[in-house]
């Protein structure tokens, strides 16, 4: 399927080719503003028929988007408050996966899209020093007041930071919102150490559950730019400089608290929304089924390990 709109794409950003096809059409219309970060809105998505990176369209300049990305809040509602500690979880597994590969302990960590700091938080003891970079003011400012942590606002083509200096960088569910990942990774390569270790996390846009949702497929959003599966996320990072050493599947779990607040997230204003909080309301009363954690049933995730050589 191909469309006009597929001309004002540019070229890939892996294979640099020009050779669209149309995956799904757009449904945010003009309330991109509004709906930034809404599961499920989107604007037209593509794959590169050469390379099959899958990329959205990015109507707007990478300004307006930088702009929306510094606004974006964590900490003013429900849904935000519970991702944070749904964060401490999922960090605890990554933490491990970290360490089979190498050791932390008086390493200089780069933490690119460090949130609200919570991960760096939770290691900074082990290291001989804990840096970050977080494109959202509200986040950044809350790393640096909450944990007192050196956390600059900006993204990765602005912050000051030196080369050759880290031993490490961590990248959790980003890479998807940069509007040219191929730069930035160029850009972090350059800031790791001789040896020195970058772990990616996103999802795969490969799995069947991807496959069979479709257009409904929840990772499309509109702050995603691109969709990464374990094959095309390689590539780039070869040709970003990297040896990229493995890739590893994992599990997340949420609370069912997170999940039943993130209806809202995903079918706001809807009746189909209120449907499901009336039918899971009686849960959720529950103090003990609130806690209860619900482990994803498909390996949705995925961490590339690479190193500098």
């Amino acid at each position: 399927m191909t469309d006009s709109n597929s001309q004002n794409m540019p070229v890939c950003n892996l294979c640099g080719e020009k050779n669209y096809e149309l995956l799904f059409k757009g449904n945010i219309g003009d309330e991109i503003g509004t709906r930034f970060s809404q599961y499920a809105y989107y604007d037209d998505i593509y794959r590169c028929k050469s390379c099959w990176l899958v990329s959205q369209r990015q109507r707007y300049s990478t300004a307006k988007i930088k702009f929306y990305l510094q606004k974006e809040k964590y900490l003013d509602e429900t849904i935000g408050r519970l991702n944070l500690t749904e964060k401490q979880t999922q960090f605890e597994v990554i933490t491990r996966i970290i360490e089979k590969y190498c050791s932390i302990v008086d390493k200089r960590l780069l933490d690119v899209g460090a949130n609200t700091g919570i991960f760096l938080s939770t290691i900074r003891n082990k290291l001989e020093s804990a840096q970050g970079i977080e494109a959202s003011t509200e986040a950044a400012q809350a790393a640096r007041d909450i944990y007192g942590l050196n956390v600059q606002s900006g993204v990765i083509e602005e912050v000051n930071l030196p080369d050759d200096h880290f031993d490490i960088v961590t990248m959790f569910d980003v890479v998807e919102h940069l509007t040219n990942p191929m730069n930035d990774l160029k850009i972090l390569h350059q800031k790791l150490k001789l040896g020195g270790k970058i772990f990616i996390t996103t999802h795969d846009i490969e799995t069947w559950l991807a496959k069979i949702s479709g257009r409904h497929y929840p990772m499309l959003m509109y702050q995603h730019f691109f969709h990464f599966s374990p094959k095309t996320l390689t590539r780039m990072m070869v040709s970003s400089g990297f040896n990229v050493i493995k890739y590893e599947r994992f599990l997340k779990s949420w609370s069912f608290e997170y999940l039943y607040n993130l209806i809202d997230k995903t079918w706001p204003k809807t009746k189909f929304g209120a449907f499901l909080k009336l039918v899971f309301l009686p849960f959720y009363r529950n103090a003990y089924i609130r806690k209860l954690r619900i482990v994803s049933p498909v390996r949705e995730f995925f961490v590339i390990i690479a190193s500098k050589q």
